[in-house]
């Protein structure tokens, strides 16, 4: 061996001696990037799933269907992005306790949803729009409305349950 064979073997580095300048960076950006989207991932899973719940529906068709809701917040009225809150579900029972915010061209309101499940069907007992000045009771609204009116649900109506939903 040479003695300039010799100095090259010594002063030769590998890969990661020769670029670990730039790969730990990488690297760590990397994982902060794939945390990040693990976690918008899981919170859009559980929104999509507090939104597709019968409680969270009703509440806001109840908001949009108000008169007094409507004419605090302009129409459209929009659900915010993430509801906070739980749904508990178990076979023919359940819970729920949820806060939306909703919006509308005027301004922002809060829709507090508490609810419980029996034998598939589910019974409010609180449903208000919270206003920065004022709130706004949806049972109490629909109660009268449903008092007024001659139909078979106003008893249902009257106790804050969902009316059932046409499946045809």
């Amino acid at each position: 061996m040479t003695q300039h064979e010799a100095a090259g073997a010594i002063g030769q580095r590998n890969w990661w001696q020769r670029n670990w300048k730039w790969a730990v960076p990488v690297i760590g950006l990397s994982l902060l990037g794939l945390m990040a989207a693990a976690i918008f991932g899981l919170l859009s899973l559980v929104s999509g799933m507090m939104r597709s719940s019968e409680p969270y529906r009703h509440a806001l068709a109840e908001a949009r269907a108000s008169a007094e809701v409507v004419a605090a917040l302009g129409e459209p009225i929009e659900a915010g992005f993430m509801p906070s809150g739980n749904i508990n579900i178990n076979n023919d029972a359940g819970e729920a306790d949820l806060s939306i915010g909703v919006e509308g061209p005027d301004g922002e309101a809060t829709v507090y949803v508490e609810a419980t499940r029996k034998r598939k069907r589910w019974s409010y007992q609180t449903l208000v729009v919270a206003l920065p000045d004022r709130e706004i009771d949806l049972l109490a609204n629909a109660a009268s409305a449903d008092g007024a009116e001659d139909g078979d649900d106003t008893d249902v109506r009257k106790s804050g349950a969902a009316k059932p939903l046409d499946t045809n």
